[in-house]
């Protein structure tokens, strides 16, 4: 039973690890996302991605493991959870403690990770609409009506705006 217990502490500790370096990779996201660089952001992106599939890969393993306490337990093991293993350790301290830290350690991770993530949606959403709004700039300005330049010999038309519409990518 504890060579179970520790393969789930193993597991979470892996999982910790990926959280931070997910964390720390949305992080750096945020600047690429403001500077608007497409080149480093699907590189952030594919880092991104690869961290998830690792974390999904040490998620199985800790599922695992969690199975295997619970058939050894007589408990259901395809409803057993962490907090459920931490109560079933409370007569084996060696092995609750780690699990109660990895736990509260995970959760704070998991939310710190859904607030940069939320943060940097907002800016990918505002750069979106500022896009779109440029793009309708663009579009009216070359849909102007003419207007009618006189000048001395004749009458020539011409479109609002000119016909070297300049946008300004900083806005």
């Amino acid at each position: 039973m504890a060579s179970l217990i520790e393969n789930l502490i193993t597991a979470l500790e892996e999982e910790s690890r990926l959280y931070e370096l997910l964390t720390k990779e949305s992080m750096e996201k945020t600047p690429v996302i403001v500077a608007n660089d497409l080149a480093r952001l699907s590189e952030s992106n594919a880092k991104e991605q690869k961290i998830v599939d690792d974390i999904t890969a040490v998620s199985h393993r800790r599922n695992q493991a969690l199975e295997e306490i619970a058939t050894v337990l007589g408990k259901d093991a395809k409803t057993i959870t962490v907090s459920e293993a931490i109560q079933l350790m409370e007569k084996q301290p060696e092995f609750q403690h780690p699990l109660i830290s990895l736990k509260d350690k995970m959760i704070k991770q998991v939310e710190k990770l859904r607030q940069v993530s939320l943060h940097n949606q907002e800016l990918l959403k505002e750069a979106l609409e500022m896009t779109e709004y440029s793009i309708n700039l663009i579009q009216s300005v070359s849909q102007a009506p003419e207007t009618a330049n006189y000048s001395k010999g004749s009458y020539s038309g011409a479109t609002l705006g000119g016909n070297n519409p300049s946008f300004d990518a900083k806005q």
